[in-house]
């Protein structure tokens, strides 16, 4: 059990993260509301939703430091949690973990929450990198907050691709075609999730929470890209891992964790890399720790193209999310569309060692402008069909 009260008054109500035990405790308790206590769901729900907000999480906000000092736990608060999934979630699940034999497989999955709507630019992303030859295990979920927004899940059943497909079949089509997929809300892998969108409906900590525990033996999910949304700095989310690394709970070696903007100094930002105006702020780890603060800055210039007006991102008049992100996979959308697709897969081309980022874009380019990343689609349809 754990003191609920006493997370709510003295956390949630002043903004003050939890520490990793107590954190781990909560993940803990998360698991007894999925699995039937209906206090233990009505409270973890409170506390998910109390605890998720920009105040708790903000060290910093736009590069100044707060007005008030914050306790330097956010990081711990996140991979207490995230621990506690992984060791007495999935670890205790049905299939467990996910295991291909390959000797490393990625993951490009973005926390949603986006301000401007986009296409399901990870997903494209992911069949673009697949069709490369880098192996690829996206997760994801539905749509949660808003229905009609196309979630990597909703996207996957447009492409007539399996999202519960039996753990065996996803690990073959890893191994033989570089692409696998996990549904979150696929209780033989984990329960978290049906808490999230069978009880509370809304945005709460398993944005972040989602992304992080992907269902692939935590050895192989040595490379990665995470997006973030607005609520959380970057550098919150590396030192998450940073922790958990150093805990033998994941082993992420290599990883970019981004928000894209639209415009210069706006506050709307996108959990994916902007090639707009706006540019991508990212933060690194790099042999498995955080490379400091402050993180670094990406622009559509440094993959060798120019920046493209911020309409081309988000999905024209009388298209919906899922029909825009079709269109860009079997090239039938504007080109800047089908750019802002290509200079996110460059990022995992980047990660899998292909060369620097105006050279992973340029081959990555090749790859969907020549039809072999829906050729990859396809064939993924092929062998886990719905």
């Amino acid at each position: 059990m754990i003191d609920v009260k006493h997370f709510v008054k003295e956390h949630a109500a002043r903004n003050i993260p939890l520490c990793f035990d107590e954190a781990y405790a909560l993940g803990v308790y998360l698991m007894d509301a999925c699995h039937g206590d209906k206090l233990a769901g009505i409270q973890s729900v409170a506390l998910l939703t109390a605890l998720h907000n920009q105040a708790t999480y903000a060290w910093k906000k736009n590069g100044r430091e707060l007005d008030h000092p914050l306790p330097e736990n956010s990081a711990e608060q996140i991979a207490g949690i995230c621990a506690a999934i992984f060791e007495h979630d999935i670890t205790k699940s049905e299939f467990g973990f996910l295991e291909p034999d390959v000797p490393y497989a990625m993951d490009n999955c973005g926390m949603g929450g986006d301000l401007i709507v986009t296409a399901n630019v990870s997903t494209i992303a992911a069949f673009i990198a697949a069709a490369a030859g880098i192996p690829m295990c996206k997760h994801g979920s539905p749509a949660n907050a808003d229905k009609g927004r196309h979630g990597s899940s909703d996207f996957i059943d447009m492409c007539g691709i399996n999202r519960f497909a039996d753990k065996k079949a996803v690990e073959k089509c890893v191994e033989t075609l570089c692409f696998g997929y996990t549904e979150a809300l696929d209780v033989r892998y984990k329960h978290i999730h049906t808490q999230t969108h069978n009880i509370a409906q809304l945005p709460h900590m398993n944005d972040i929470i989602g992304p992080i525990t992907n269902p692939l033996l935590p050895r192989l999910m040595s490379r990665r890209v995470l997006g973030v949304n607005h609520l959380i700095p970057l550098e919150v989310v590396a030192e998450a891992y940073q922790i958990l690394n150093q805990k033998g709970i994941t082993n992420l070696q290599e990883g970019l964790f981004i928000r894209g903007f639209g415009e210069k100094d706006s506050e709307s930002g996108m959990d994916e890399l902007s090639i707009c105006l706006g540019g991508t702020q990212v933060s690194i780890i790099k042999h498995g720790h955080m490379l400091g603060w402050g993180g670094a800055y990406l622009s559509a210039k440094d993959f060798g193209i120019n920046p493209i007006p911020v309409e081309f991102v988000a999905p024209p008049k009388g298209m919906s999310k899922g029909q825009f992100s079709m269109a860009i996979l079997k090239r039938e959308a504007p080109l800047q569309s089908m750019q802002m697709a290509i200079a996110n897969a460059a990022l995992l081309f980047h990660l899998a060692e292909k060369g620097d980022f105006r050279k992973c874009y340029l081959l990555a380019e090749e790859i969907l402008m020549s039809g072999k990343a829906y050729a990859r689609m396809l064939e993924v349809r092929k062998m886990l069909p719905a």
